[in-house]
């Protein structure tokens, strides 16, 4: 069961800070993370350009082979660049958030795309399905008659929905992204988890891997309301722009800061941030 980080995207004025992103990776793999989900929700991806996602690919292969990097694009012709970039590196695999933005694609035209993108890369393809940010949801159903996927990330709260695409295509690679059940991912099977939490807190996502593998429900527990109550805090804050600032309260260097639209925090809100974590930050290094 692999703990994959959705790396964030460290921005120094407004530009990509490769050196940091970098130091970054290294630490948080040092601590228990296995892979790296390059220019994701949490990476801004949306927000970075192609030339941006080219130097992050590159950064992040440096660290690790076990590189997943997102791809999509609304061009078409800026996927099919990045799929054939990524293939100068021995990563494992490509991802893409299906077709967004134009509600009136067909199904047919949403497969179409994804078999392009298989069609243009010996690379693994794996599907981002992200219905609350994309406006479109890419099902087990849907995702077993596109015929070539490998893999996908489920970012939505219903495990079931996950659970299907592993009953109907046992085997793909699935993995669920939401911080908040963390334990049941691992406690039902899958494959691992791609949550936010990894760039903050690998160490307590191995424990309660190996929490659940010890059938110690207990501490699994324990933990996991834990980061529930971080997620109380910070989600009202703006998670994105708060999960830098958890790094560096949890990590304790500077990660540098998001980019507008996604604004990094002001100082009351950092303040307010740091003094409900501090509890918390106490709490898991008991455990």
């Amino acid at each position: 069961m692999d703990i994959i980080a959705p790396i964030i995207t460290p921005f120094r004025s407004g530009k990509v800070d490769v050196e940091t992103f970098i130091n970054h990776a290294k630490n948080i793999m040092k601590k228990g993370v296995d892979a790296l989900f390059v220019a994701g929700t949490t990476g801004l991806g949306p927000a970075l350009s192609l030339e941006e996602r080219k130097a992050l690919l590159e950064a992040a292969s440096s660290v690790t082979r076990r590189v997943i990097m997102q791809v999509g694009f609304l061009n078409l012709y800026d996927v099919l660049a990045l799929v054939k970039y990524a293939e100068k590196f021995d990563i494992e695999a490509v991802a893409s958030v299906p077709p967004y933005y134009f509600p009136g694609l067909s199904q047919r035209q949403v497969a179409k795309y994804f078999r392009e993108l298989c069609a243009a890369t010996s690379l693994p393809v794996y599907l981002y399905n992200y219905p609350a940010a994309v406006g479109r949801n890419v099902d087990a159903e849907m995702a077993k008659a596109i015929g070539c996927l490998k893999g996908v990330k489920d970012t939505n709260p219903d495990l079931a929905h996950t659970l299907a695409y592993k009953r109907l295509m046992p085997e793909i690679k699935a993995y669920k992204g939401s911080d908040s059940l963390v334990m049941a991912f691992f406690a039902v099977g899958l494959d691992g988890v791609i949550v936010a939490s990894a760039n903050y807190i690998p160490d307590v996502l191995v424990k309660i891997r190996d929490a659940v593998l010890r059938r110690d429900v207990e501490k699994a527990k324990r933990l996991q309301f834990l980061i529930n109550e971080i997620l109380e805090v910070a989600t009202p804050l703006g998670y994105n722009s708060s999960v830098y600032e958890l790094v560096r309260i949890f990590q304790g260097y500077d990660p540098g800061e998001p980019r507008p639209p996604i604004y990094p925090l002001e100082s009351e809100e950092r303040e307010k941030l740091a003094k409900a974590v501090s509890r918390i930050k106490e709490a898991l290094n008991k455990l």
